[in-house]
């Protein structure tokens, strides 16, 4: 039995097979959200479709928040989620660490994987094991995510536009 936000670990990897189409327009459409902490920070929810029939349950969320410190990325995760769960997930945080305590057997296994890294199931949790990633573009890691969770024709990177009453201050 799957642990609540999980799913069991045949229906994770069923999911990411899937071939899918991206459902969500043109761009990524970002919505402000907060006021938790300096500066706001961003989501976007977009749906998926598979055989185009707009999935109920399947979507992938991304999360915002620009860096406040030079040559530090911005804080970004990209999620395929499945029935609540998040299944497949690309994590960017700038210098800070992951430690794997689930996916025995996997090379990472109980190892620390830095930024940027990218979620897997595995046999043990749907949650819980990176492997880490090459240091690269948002744009990059995008399409990284994209190609590994089999979603086709989605839109470039976008990052959210200045709030523009930001801009009067």
């Amino acid at each position: 039995m799957a642990k609540p936000g999980q799913i069991p670990y045949a229906d994770a990897i069923h999911a990411i097979a899937l071939g899918k189409e991206w459902s969500g327009g043109g761009s990524l459409k970002w919505i402000v959200k907060g006021p938790e902490g300096f500066p706001d920070h961003h989501k976007c929810r977009a749906n998926i479709s598979i055989n185009g029939v707009i999935q109920e349950g399947y979507f992938v969320d991304i999360f915002h928040k620009k860096s406040t410190i030079d040559g530090i990325p911005d804080k970004v995760s990209i999620a395929l989620i499945v029935n609540s769960a998040r299944i497949l997930a690309l994590d960017e945080n700038g210098p800070s660490q992951h430690a794997n305590t689930v996916g025995k057997g996997h090379p990472f296994y109980q190892q620390i994987a830095d930024h940027p890294h990218l979620h897997v199931p595995t046999a043990e949790s749907s949650a819980g094991y990176a492997e880490p990633l090459k240091r690269t573009s948002i744009e990059d890691l995008w399409q990284v995510f994209l190609d590994r969770a089999n979603i086709n024709n989605a839109p470039p990177f976008n990052f959210p536009q200045k709030d523009s009453q930001m801009d009067l201050l």
